[in-house]
């Protein structure tokens, strides 16, 4: 048995990078400036849209002007996508440095490099596997809807102010957006940009266990197990192969599987841990997971505020976890806590201003 240390470290890895996600395929930038470019594009041109030439007119002004500000956004996700990648491996060398003597980092040129240069494992993608030409291959299909969509405009019968509209939405109401063409290329966004740091994890992770061959020898296939899960991943699950030879998440698009590091033999009893789990099969809830682990890694999941009440509050991690949630499931604020529980937040030295 792998020591249970091991898969805290994994699974506070999986915070960060999910974490991560979240911020790098925040849509509504991306969205406001695809609206206001395509607004400026057109307002140039009205009337119906009754002709070829101004079919393609109009296009042609669209594609100019949507190019250099799709660009942008696919160049910051490149960059982050590669930081991202280097981040993970420096998360993956602490957690075992933090265990044992002797651990080599990754070197982060290589990460840098390789991120780059090693393709992803898509099955049945039709684009490019490498990671530049995966990101800019968004962009370019972004910029064919909205050109499509105004050659449509032509055997539709509308004009310049229905396609704007079809294009952007008629509100910035979420439900709106989300059917308009804006709203296809912003989903796209989202799963480019999730699949790309799943790759970047995947790379910084293996750069840094063939920097330790010694301790690392096989990686098992870990599958997130809830009802998104893919039938591939919920199938690899639980095999173990040789340090590089497995199948290297991301597996397909929006992919969240990983990699778990399997030590060598001879490691595991230097690492020892009691398990303190009270649930009636033997195992931790997740707040008894998170109580044993570092503050750093408390303020990462939960913020630094609620993870100081959570450390100096004087609560058990049973009753914490009751107060995270109302009848109606959703979170309850820090306010709302400090309203509940006051006397955990002057035992903490907490002061909400």
């Amino acid at each position: 048995m792998q020591p249970s240390i091991i898969l805290d470290n994994a699974l506070m890895i999986q915070v960060m990078l999910e974490r991560l996600k979240s911020s790098t395929a925040d849509t509504r930038d991306l969205v406001l400036d695809i609206r206001a470019t395509v607004a400026s594009a057109l307002s140039t041109f009205s009337g119906d849209i009754s002709s070829i030439s101004k079919a393609k007119s109009i296009a042609l002004a669209l594609k100019k002007s949507l190019k250099p500000v799709l660009s942008s956004h696919s160049g910051k996700l490149l960059d982050e996508a590669i930081s991202v990648a280097i981040v993970m491996a420096d998360a993956e060398y602490r957690g075992f440095n933090s265990l044992l003597e002797g651990i080599k980092p990754a070197n982060y040129e290589k990460v840098r490099k390789d991120v780059q240069n090693i393709p992803m494992n898509l099955t049945g993608w039709s684009g490019s596997l490498f990671l530049e030409k995966f990101i800019e291959s968004w962009a370019d299909t972004s910029i064919q809807q909205v050109e499509n969509q105004a050659l449509i405009s032509l055997s539709s019968g509308g004009d310049v102010s229905d396609l704007q509209s079809t294009i952007n939405g008629t509100s910035v109401e979420p439900l709106i957006i989300a059917s308009s063409v804006v709203g296809r290329i912003a989903r796209g966004f989202q799963m480019i940009s999730r699949t790309s740091l799943q790759h970047a994890h995947s790379i910084g992770a293996m750069d840094f266990y063939k920097e330790n061959p010694d301790l690392i020898k096989y990686e098992e296939f870990s599958a997130i197990l809830d009802n998104k899960t893919s039938s591939v991943c919920r199938s690899l699950s639980g095999n173990r192969y040789p340090l590089g030879e497995g199948p290297k998440p991301p597996l397909h698009p929006n992919c969240r599987s990983r990699l778990l590091p399997v030590l060598d033999e001879k490691y595991i009893n230097l690492i020892t841990t009691d398990y303190v789990g009270n649930s009636e099969w033997g195992e931790e809830s997740y707040y008894e997971w998170l109580y044993r682990q570092p503050a750093n890694r408390q303020d990462i999941v939960l913020g630094k505020t609620r993870a100081q009440l959570f450390r100096d509050g004087g609560l058990p991690p049973d009753k914490f976890a009751k107060l995270q949630l109302d009848k109606y499931f959703k979170p309850i604020t820090l306010k709302e806590l400090q309203r509940i529980i006051p006397e955990a937040f002057n035992k903490a030295g907490i002061d909400l201003k």
